[in-house]
């Protein structure tokens, strides 16, 4: 006797349906699994022997085959422990599946009996929902995180017996169908950056805290460059505070990165602040973009939606650094391997560090610089042109006397206001690009820049100039133009006026490289 019960497999970011076939047939005692499952999945035999045992059931002792289609991916985890559970109980004749129609059943089991979380909920709820099923079967734990899917009817199961009794009609298990994540959601979830560093507690370092201020608001990557221990990591940091809260959007698509990459917290299940990445020099080009025998993401795509931090960005391998040009520019990454290719999004803020010499004094005015020419030009060029090219705001972190910083009074409501500012632009450039799909000045293509901000006579006349003494490029011509309405989207201006594109252009001109 055949039976077959439905599931979803994770493959990188997306979801495959895969149809778990059991069936049953006289001969000696064996278990078979085929269908390209890894170790992982082969394992479930024993996991699956002892489970049913332990849950008062009859584990069928015949010739057992399983079947996982379609065959010709691979399938990985031990989500599939309960769908071959429920296979074979079906196949022996225990179980009806008529209450399993158009449904999904994901889970793995303990050796008593118990159903455990399982990675990745969020994205198979929303890949059933798109395939017409209208209920998914899930380990309790995994409840609340696979509610955030709307439109389709939710079961937390506990353990195997419990499920069973539900099949058998004896004991209902209640399902959960929203149509709208609960606003409870969020206020579980933990208020970000509660104990890092803000702006008010930093002393001095205006024109930097200014051009950050920038950034947060278009979205913009920037470069901090000064002497060590001037204070750029510790602005970085405190730039997480300035990032305003996610989109319902966002929210759910840095929720199914995290969810199949290291699983969430029952009690937490929605991330709703904006990832905040820190990436050390050491990492590998796989580490950060993403790759490897399976094709996994990467750093940048943990960061999305949010900011890649690199502190002391010469001390990365050059062409670690260069893998990262194409993702900035397109905001998402093809990874191709031979057994597949995956495309992972990775919309980020690249935030990034660096010294000026490799003693770092070269811009000091306490200490001497050590470095000859030639040291400093083999330093900085790990830093090609193109990645150079794709900074927006190059700011100088200068050393500062802090003799008197005992004295100074904190200022409490700079964070507030700064916060405020950034979140009325960000609302300005949601209204003024809602028809085009973008939601942020960094987005911005030439076409949309010429059709859609108005730039006053005087400010064309200056980036004019600009364009040709600074020999900036068409990409820095129009990261010009991009940085300058967002300056204007701060001050609530309606045009980008002369005094915006001046302030713009300090920031394009990267002092350390002088």
């Amino acid at each position: 006797m055949t039976s077959k019960i439905q599931t979803v497999a994770i493959n990188g970011l997306s979801a495959e349906i895969v149809d778990v076939e059991a069936d049953i047939l006289r001969g000696l005692p064996s278990f078979t699994i085929v269908g390209l499952g890894d170790t992982s999945v082969q394992e479930a035999k024993e996991r699956v022997r002892s489970a049913v045992k332990n849950s008062n059931l009859t584990f069928p002792i015949e010739r057992k085959t399983i079947n996982l289609a379609p065959a010709q991916f691979k399938k990985s985890g031990p989500s599939f422990d309960l769908p071959i559970a429920i296979s074979l109980l079906t196949a022996s004749g225990q179980l009806s599946a008529d209450r399993l129609h158009k449904s999904i059943v994901v889970g793995e089991l303990a050796l008593n009996g118990e159903i455990k979380r399982v990675k990745g909920i969020l994205s198979i709820a929303n890949h059933a929902k798109e395939n017409g099923f209208i209920n998914l079967f899930v380990p309790y734990e995994n409840l609340m995180e696979a509610s955030l899917c709307s439109g389709i009817q939710v079961f937390g199961v506990k353990t195997l017996k419990e499920f069973v009794s539900h099949l058998r009609g004896e004991k209902q298990i209640k399902g959960i169908l929203i149509e709208k994540i609960p606003k409870s959601y969020y206020s579980t979830n933990p208020k970000p950056h509660t104990s890092q560093t803000t702006f008010s507690q930093i002393y001095g370092l205006e024109n930097a805290k200014r051009a950050l201020t920038i950034a947060a608001a278009g979205s913009h990557n920037v470069l901090l460059h000064g002497t060590p221990g001037a204070g750029k990591t510790v602005l970085a940091r405190a730039f997480a505070s300035l990032l305003t809260d996610m989109t319902e959007q966002e929210a759910l698509e840095v929720t199914k990165i995290y969810s199949i990459i290291q699983g969430l917290p029952p009690e937490n299940p929605l991330i709703t602040t904006r990832p905040f990445r820190e990436v050390h020099h050491t990492a590998s080009k796989v580490a950060i973009v993403g790759g490897g025998a399976n094709a996994k993401p990467g750093e940048i795509t943990l960061a999305h939606n949010g900011v890649l931090f690199l502190d002391e960005l010469t001390e990365f391998p050059r062409d670690v650094l260069n893998v990262l040009r194409q993702p900035l520019e397109d905001g998402h990454i093809r990874i191709t391997r031979s057994k597949s290719t995956q495309i992972y999004p990775c919309d980020f803020i690249l935030l990034a560090a660096i010294n000026p010499c490799p003693c770092g004094y070269a811009q000091g005015q306490k200490k001497r610089c050590k470095c000859t020419e030639n040291q400093k030009q083999k330093y900085l060029s790990r830093i090609s042109g193109p990645i150079l090219d794709r900074i927006d705001l190059f700011v100088s972190a200068p050393q500062i006397t802090i003799a008197n910083f005992l004295d100074e009074k904190a200022k409490d409501n700079q964070d507030h206001e700064i916060k405020s500012q950034i979140t009325l632009a960000t609302e300005t450039q949601k209204s003024r690009y809602k028809t085009l799909g973008i939601s942020k000045n960094k987005d911005l293509s030439a076409q949309q820049i010429a059709s859609h901000l108005k730039i006053s006579t005087p400010a064309k006349q200056i980036l004019k100039k600009a364009a040709s003494s600074l020999n900036l490029s068409n990409r820095g011509y129009l990261k010009t133009i991009k940085i300058a309405q967002t300056i204007a989207d701060l001050s609530q201006s309606p045009e980008i006026t002369e005094t915006h594109i001046l302030e713009s252009l300090q920031y394009r001109i990267p002092q350390f490289l002088s």
